[in-house]
């Protein structure tokens, strides 16, 4: 057993007072865990009482709510209408500013981006960390990750934080529950050899055994929960005592007393859960001692010990720079005994806020803690007997059944907490006792906290109330989710309509997405007309361009279909653009542009991975910004899809449906200064640094255009969609068809070609791909959703509302994914020569060493080079070594791709794919999961084998 910590009162000079108004003036405050209930009361105190210069909220993303938007659900509640009642609306809008969402990872060892990083670092000087898990059936390995490496990597970057003062580590009293008498100091006497220890013990283990483990581990302790509690206090000791740092325990904590709002309360765990049933007059008994007294805090009175606490932490961090030895870690125990009530006298206590008599004295017999656990089990037993036979009633008349679900989850929190019913303890709290008598007039008016003072009969005059009010609004809200729910299923998605005599402007029409979009377009939707954005290129006008691909076989279908195809075809319009000028289209046509386009799809991108940084910056984001610069002022325009790449964020292993806004080096517009005055051998010498861990400037330069984006035209109706890699057609308008040897496609030609070909890799790896006619039709339904999504979300750009982020579509599908291998052989198993299937299980593998992979491309430099010879001695053209050194280069640039596995998240491509209506999906097919993988593969060897002998016979032409 390790030796307890004291943390015991220190020593005070006479007349030294807290100055906690002063403390907190013009300072900048970071809160974890600013959304949560202690955290909203937190925020709130913070900004209606003390002139703090800033609130930085760390706030993880939650399903597809961006932390931006989490925030601005937190100052629409209740909680800060206190704020709004006293202040005019310029004020609570100057007020509202002042909190700053930024977006935090607890699973990553950096927290924040790297210019987040910088400027909590430069600026916060008081933290506050409240987050954590209060899950009590967590298993043990998770409690841990939330409650104690979150901790770990928030101090870990505290430490970099120049002006720090102090930090508030919001515990918990019961993090040494299996104490009688609990003091004010941290005990290190985890077991098992400590918490670092005990998170090896949970590598590689199934489920069931992490259970089983925990229940060993946490010993006498009642639940995972305050064992991470007791271990995170444990590692904030040995690992960073040297900092400002406090240990704040609060015990249970209820309803507001005073602050903001008598009574109120935002959720149901705990305590305020067990009193649900009281409120709405059902008959509960509970488990558990009627004499034993619970340490219970209003949580405006534990809002206030903790501001007090940063205070006092500070102030004994600055006595120790002239003491004679360091003081560990100072603890407050925030429990107060002489008022304390016992478990016996809640109901009675809780029904003097109920307002009929009759529901005041039928409590009291309703509801009751016993130590008979035989009699709970029998009305447990009876309270679901009774919600099965009303669920069943309900369901009979077609009506929503939840009789069940709510008996079951007040007997679950009844069972959690059943210890704490049974158990009583008795603690210190000079520290708390100490801060109390050092606050001055002023600050005591300000920071109620004195608990023995609270008058209990008082105090639940409200909390019935506040119980009541909150279970209104999350009925309402529930209610409001359900009706949503129903106006979108009702409100699916209309293509055909939003088509129809629309005007499309298309940029990279000419490429391999783009002829598959406007063939598609052409095809089967309505619409007006299309122009395309063409440039010139290799001496090839607009025109001539614009006829070449007309003349491709992907047109076949409507020559062949169409009654009137010309008519048709005269609907695409070709028009001269140059993006490396200021003014890239000009008039006539820019007019024409600005009055008619209703529909972008932005498409066009330089894809050449060895192109230089700037050159490439130049193509794909100042491009891009010309062109919704001049599209921003089209009076009738409606959507914009720009597409960019899933690989555009490929430095992280999970990507997110958002913007990630991390570009190193200042950003953009600090890279074009720095890049612009260097000369080409230079910019090549730096592009590595600048890039990073980013595999080329391509993707670089498509995540430079997507922040581009986010900052300079979040108001437009804009969307960003990201095709992972895009691979041959599988339905559409010729199953197999492509036209370019890039990427996938262009490494498979050794595979029909017969040719022995290693590539270096991760077998295991699985690529995310999808067909190019599933790509296309993404990409006009998601043109469709972002307009009905920016319909939506339109709003003022003020402080009360903040304008959502732009819509971000992963592209992407998780299952029936396939390895690079399994992908090779599906390949290799559709050649038309049973011989060569069989030997292609031989010549072509994807494979992790990297020295095979220079055996077989030095043998095929070797075949290349003597086929050469013997072809120039017969005067024949050579280009064996040609097509191999393009092979080489090809595998090259794509060898990052094969040996990283990435995860993603596409709620966004699912929700659009459930909104669209039968008759639509039949046409407008995008789910890559459906795909008969066998059906898809036999189409992809004939459409690369068709590619091929075009090529040949257009090599012939040209000769």
């Amino acid at each position: 057993m390790h030796a307890t910590v004291d943390t015991g009162p220190a020593v005070v000079p006479p007349n030294d007072q807290l100055n906690v108004v002063d403390f907190y003036r013009n300072a900048t405050v970071l809160v974890t865990g600013g959304t949560g209930f202690i955290g909203k009361v937190l925020v709130e105190k913070l900004l209606r009482c003390f002139e703090v210069k800033q609130i930085f909220l760390l706030i993880r993303r939650k399903g597809s709510a961006s932390p931006a938007e989490r925030l601005q659900r937190m100052f629409e509640g209740p909680i800060f209408d206190t704020i709004r009642s006293i202040k005019c609306e310029a004020a609570v809008q100057k007020l509202f500013a002042k909190v700053v969402a930024v977006e935090a990872s607890f699973e990553a060892p950096d927290i924040v981006d790297e210019i987040d990083r910088i400027k909590l670092c430069n600026e916060v000087q008081i933290v506050f960390h409240v987050m954590a898990s209060i899950r009590f059936d967590e298993v043990l390995d998770a409690a841990i990750a939330m409650n104690v490496t979150s901790a770990q990597r928030l101090y870990a970057l505290s430490r970099a934080m120049q002006n720090l003062r102090a930090i508030v580590h919001v515990s918990t009293f019961y993090s040494n529950c299996n104490r009688e008498h609990i003091e004010e100091r941290i005990y290190d006497d985890v077991p098992f050899g400590g918490v670092d220890h005990i998170r090896d013990f949970f590598r590689g283990l199934e489920p069931s055994e992490k259970t089983r483990l925990s229940q060993l581990i946490i010993g006498d302790m009642p639940n995972s929960y305050v064992f991470s509690k007791k271990c995170a206090e444990v590692m904030v000791g040995r690992e960073f005592s040297e900092l400002p740092i406090g240990i704040f325990r609060p015990p249970i904590v209820i309803s507001g007393y005073r602050e903001p709002v008598p009574g109120w309360v935002d959720c149901f765990h705990g305590a305020t859960g067990l009193c649900v049933p009281i409120v709405l007059g059902k008959t509960w008994w509970y488990y558990g001692k009627p004499e034993m007294k619970p340490f219970m805090s209003p949580v405006d009175h534990t809002v206030a010990g903790m501001i007090t606490a940063a205070c006092d932490i500070y102030r004994r961090k600055s006595n120790i720079l002239v003491a004679p030895a360091p003081e560990p870690v100072p603890v407050y125990n925030f429990t107060f005994e002489k008022n304390a009530f016992a478990y016996g006298d809640q109901v009675e206590l809780v029904s003097i806020g109920l307002r009929n008599p009759l529901d005041r004295w039928l409590s009291r017999i309703k509801n009751r803690v016993v130590p008979w656990k035989i009699l709970t089990k029998l009305l447990m037993w009876l309270m679901m007997l009774q919600a099965r036979v009303a669920d069943e009633i309900l369901a009979w008349f077609g009506r929503r059944r939840s009789n069940v679900r709510v008996v079951s989850a007040i007997s679950n929190l009844a069972d959690a907490v059943e210890y704490f019913r049974c158990h009583m303890w008795s603690s210190d709290n000079g520290n708390v006792r100490r801060m109390l008598s050092l606050l001055s007039p002023d600050d005591a008016r300000l920071l109620e906290f004195d608990g023995d003072r609270i008058d209990w009969r008082d105090y639940h005059k409200h909390f019935a109330d506040g119980i009541t009010q909150e279970l209104m609004r999350k009925n309402a809200s529930r209610r409001q989710q359900r009706q949503m729910k129903r106006k979108a299923k009702s409100r699916l998605l209309d293509i055909s309509e939003f088509y129809r005599d629309a005007v499309v402007l298309v940029t990279g029409g000419t490429g391999f997405i783009g002829k598959v979009l406007v063939e598609k377009l052409l095809r089967s939707l309505n619409v007006k007309r299309i122009y395309l954005l063409i440039r010139e290129k290799r001496n090839v006008s607009t025109a001539d361009r614009m006829k070449e691909m007309l003349e491709d076989p992907i047109f076949d279908t409507i020559r062949g279909t169409v009654v009137n195809p010309t008519a048709l075809l005269d609907k695409l319009v070709a028009i001269e653009v140059d993006f490396t000028a200021e003014e890239f289209v000009k008039e006539p046509f820019k007019t024409v542009l600005l009055n008619e386009t209703q529909i972008v799809v932005h498409l066009m991108a330089n894809v050449r991975f060895d192109l230089g940084l700037q050159n490439v910056l130049e193509a794909n984001v100042t491009g891009t910004e010309r062109l919704y610069s001049f599209i921003r002022n089209a009076p009738h325009l409606k959507s914009i899809v720009h597409v960019s790449t899933f690989y555009s964020n490929c430095d992280r292993s999970h990507v997110d449906e958002c913007i990630y806004d991390d570009i190193s080096f200042g950003g953009l517009d600090n890279i074009k200064t720095i890049l612009k005055h260097l000369s080409g051998t230079e910019q090549d010498a730096l592009t590595p640094t600048i890039i990073g861990q980013m595999p080329n400037s391509y993707v670089f330069s498509k995540k430079c255009a997507e922040v581009m984006i986010l900052q300079r035209f979040s108001e437009l109706p804009i969307s960003i969609f990201r095709p992972p890699i895009v691979v041959p057609s599988y339905q559409e308008p010729e199953p197999g068809w492509v036209d370019g040897l890039q990427g996938v496609t262009g490494l498979s030609v050794p595979l029909l070609k017969q040719k022995l070909v290693w590539y270096y890799g991760d077998p295991d790896a699985c690529p995310p791909w999808v067909p190019v006619d599933y790509c296309a039709a993404g990409i006009i339904v998601a043109a469709c959703d972002t307009y009905e999504r920016h319909q939506r979300g339109k709003v003022m750009a003020s402080f009360d509302r903040i304008a959502p982020p732009p819509t971000v579509y992963n592209y992407c599908f998780d299952q029936h994914r396939q390895t690079w291998q399994q992908f090779t052989r599906c390949i290799c198993s559709e050649l038309p020569s049973f011989i060569g299937r069989k030997l292609s299980l031989l010549r072509n593998h994807v494979t992790r060493w990297r020295i095979i992979s220079w055996i077989t491309f030095a043998l095929l430099f070797l075949q290349a080079y003597l086929g050469d010879a013997v072809l120039k001695l017969f005067g024949k053209p050579q280009r064996n070594m040609r097509i191999a050194v393009m092979l080489q280069t090809l595998a090259d640039a794509s060898e990052f791709f094969r040996c990283y596995i990435w995860t993603m998240r596409n709620d966004n491509v699912k929700r659009m794919r459930s909104l669209l209506k039968e008759s639509e999906a039949s046409f407008l097919e995008f789910d890559v999961d459906r795909i008969d993988h066998k059906e898809y593969f036999r189409s992809y060897v004939e459409g690369l084998s068709k590619e091929l002998k075009r090529r040949e016979q257009r090599a012939r032409n040209r000769k």
